[in-house]
Parts: C-alpha cells; structure tokens; sequence
C-alpha cells in the first residue's frame, strides 16, 4: 500500500511538472528512478497515464481520472495524521473552505477569528463558491462549502449537509429611510427610490424584478449593481436606496442598521449550511468550525 502511495505521488509530481527531468530536480529523485515508477503504475492499470506533446507530458483522460483519486487520498491521508494528533491546539493544520457571499462577508469572519483560538496554527483558505464547487468536494480539491444547500448534494452517498439557518431574502434599506413609516400594500412607492441589484447571484436580478413587476406592473429603477456586498451595504446606509438580501446578512452589519421594509417584496426562503465529504468529517478543526456556525446562527435567534 504504502509502496503504491509512493508511486502515485510520483506521477502526480512528473504531471504537475509536465516532464520526467523536471519531476526529477523536484523530488530530488533520478529520472530513470522516475520513468520506472510511472511504468510499473501504467503496468498495474494497464494503459498509460501521460502522453507526450510539443512541451513535454500530460496526463491522459485515464490519468486524469487518477490524478483526481491521487488528489483525494492525498487530502485524507494529511487529514487522517492530523486526526490522529488529537485536538492539539497546536498542531498544524489546513481548512480549504469555498463560500457564497453571505458565508464569505458576514458570517465566517466572525467564525474563523473564534476558531483560530482553538487552533491557532490552522491555516484557512478561503474562495468564491463556483458551480464546481460539489464535484471539487467529491475529489478533495476543497473541504467544506457554505451556501444554499442543493438535492443534488443530498443524494450523494459520500458527502454530509448542515444545515444552520433558512436564508429569507427581503426588501431592506436603512432603518431612518422613509419608505420604513409605510405599510405593508404599499407597493407603489417602491418606484420613488433608487435601486441597487445585487450582481454576484443572478438569482436575485431575477427575483427583484419580478417582484416589483408582480406588484405593480413596471420595472424598478436600478440605479447600481454590484457583486460586493459590503458596498452593497455602504450604499444602503449612506444612501436613498432599495435592494433585495438575505435578511441574515443586513441585520449582522455593523453601524448604521438595515432594516427588513414593511412593503412585502421579495419573500423567497432557501436552505443554507455546510457539505463536505463524510470521510473528513472527524477532522477536528471542521467538527470546531460546525460547531462554532451552529452557535452564531443560535445567538442571531435561528
């Protein structure tokens, strides 16, 4: 097995380099030593792993294939030593985390800054949810993912879902903002003030107007897009301005407070948490970072 390993690691190095030589200078390894070793994995599968173009090597799509396993118990076996190590706050570690916008600009801030306490020497690595994001799941590219949660995702035998909260999206602006004093029919004055799209998710393009088109036959001004919600929440204090968010996240921004609108616009509910493979899941840095989402939503009333 651990001979197997070895090997594997090896091809891994010689198609991340794109040639035996430069795999060789890496790995300190010589290039004959190298070339044996991607023959006895090619004689063990059967059928090549790389083939040559005008630059060197590249995997072929059965490689490829192996590439993504080799990725995957690669990410188990560093996880399965650091499990071993216990709830050492002082071991070494890695979280990969990708996060939608609510995740990534309100909620895990707030987590990570607590989590650290617990494992000071965690490294966190933290990007953009992508469309990509459950199949780099599945192959150990990444950890964990926070987001709306998908059946998709439910149904796949290898990855575990949490959810913490359900993400209501509501018309908010500030709270001294005037259309605050309305009730909640009426619909009309939503057309006397500027609107703000929030770009990042066409889902909410989409939903805001139809919203206000369902409720009063016309269009809203949109006056600003933007995929940053920090800005987004800037403009909204500073400003005139109505958008459509997740209620979760005006409520948690600091200063001047954005207030849910009396005027019922905009009313959808979706499921949002955490999924990541079952096999890292008594990793403990995660089971730290569950834990620690579960109490945030808990203290914002969930």
């Amino acid at each position: 097995m651990l001979d197997r390993m070895s090997l594997l690691f090896r091809f891994r190095a010689i198609a991340e380099a794109g040639s035996v030589r430069k795999a060789s200078e890496v790995l300190n390894v010589t290039q004959p030593a190298l070339s044996r070793s991607l023959a006895q994995l090619e004689d063990h599968y059967g059928g090549k792993l790389l083939e040559r173009h005008a630059r060197g090597v590249r995997p072929t799509p059965f490689g490829a294939r192996l590439l993504t396993t080799i990725a995957r118990l690669s990410r188990d076996w560093e996880l399965a030593e650091a499990e071993l190590a216990g709830n050492d706050p002082g071991a070494e570690g890695r979280l990969r985390i990708h996060a939608g916008p609510l995740w990534s600009s309100v909620v895990l801030p707030s987590v990570i800054a607590k989590l650290h306490k617990r494992f000071p020497n965690l490294t966190v690595e933290m990007a953009p949810s992508t469309a990509s994001a459950t199949q780099e799941l599945i192959d150990g590219n990444i950890d964990v993912t926070f987001g709306g949660l998908y059946q998709a995702e439910r149904e796949n035998p290898t990855l575990e879902f949490h959810a913490f909260s359900k993400i209501c999206d509501r018309l908010v602006a500030r709270a001294d903002h005037p259309i605050q004093r309305l009730g909640t029919n009426d619909y009309e004055a939503v057309h006397d003030y500027p609107w703000i799209i929030y770009s990042a998710d066409p889902i909410y393009e989409a939903e805001t107007l139809h919203a206000v088109m369902e409720r009063t036959g016309r269009l809203p001004q949109i006056r600003v897009r933007s995929s940053s919600l920090l800005a987004i929440f800037r403009l909204l204090q500073d400003g005139d301005y109505l958008c459509i968010l997740p209620d979760a996240a005006a409520l948690s921004i600091p200063g001047r407070p954005i207030l849910t609108v009396p005027i019922e616009i905009g009313r959808r509910n979706s499921a949002t948490g955490a999924v990541y493979r079952k096999a890292i899941s008594h990793y403990p840095p995660l089971q730290g970072l569950m834990q620690l989402c579960g109490e945030y939503f808990e203290a914002m009333g969930e």
